[in-house]
């Protein structure tokens, strides 16, 4: 499993599902305004990389000024590469918030059921509580059982060694095949069926 940054609890799963298009159109719309920046700052660094080299070696009296304006070029410089490299960083920390944002979504979307009918009314749909519950036809132990489990699927979907790609192939079989339980009752196979 390569090292997810972002770090998911019940409240981020949920937070993400609510906000989803949100979150991806500000995300979105900051590495634009970044890479403005940085074309900006790619700018400056050509225009100061292309005045004419200060000879410090002309000697008189104007020697310490020369001495000045060139340590203030170079200052600036190093400023606008600063500026720059900040500016990437903060990109790449923009693009794992969203690669994790996505994964997450791509693991909600391959659930199955009722673990996917229950999150997507509550968070996604955003419907009261309590008619989610009474449309379900669970009572409120039992459904609150399967908006935990569901969350709790995802999270481990997340953090599995599989691929966005192997949890989209994979959330097919998921809805399709059933398995029999413990009562000799069939029901519905999760993904997370085939990670053991």
């Amino acid at each position: 499993m390569e090292g997810r940054v972002m770090k998911l609890n019940d409240n981020s799963v949920k937070d993400i599902l609510k906000h989803h298009k949100e979150l991806t159109e500000q995300i979105h719309m900051r590495i634009i305004d970044i890479r403005k920046k940085i074309d900006e700052t790619n700018e400056q660094l050509i225009e100061v990389a292309s005045y004419p080299k200060i000879d410090l070696d002309q000697g008189g009296e104007k020697g310490g000024t020369y001495k000045d304006l060139s340590d203030a070029y170079l200052r600036y410089q190093h400023l606008v590469e600063d500026t720059e490299r900040e500016l990437t960083d903060e990109m790449l920390q923009l693009i794992t918030v969203a690669e994790g944002i996505q994964r997450m979504y791509i693991c909600f979307q391959a659930l199955a059921g009722d673990a996917y009918k229950i999150l997507n009314e509550l968070y996604v749909k955003k419907m009261p509580y309590k008619a989610v519950e009474s449309e379900s036809g669970l009572n409120h132990r039992t459904f609150e059982q399967r908006r935990k489990q569901a969350i709790g699927e995802i999270q481990k979907l997340y953090n599995s060694d599989l691929t966005n790609a192997q949890i989209v192939k994979c959330s097919g079989l998921g809805k399709e095949q059933k398995k029999r339980d413990t009562t000799g009752q069939y029901e519905q196979m999760s993904i997370l069926d085939i990670l053991k």
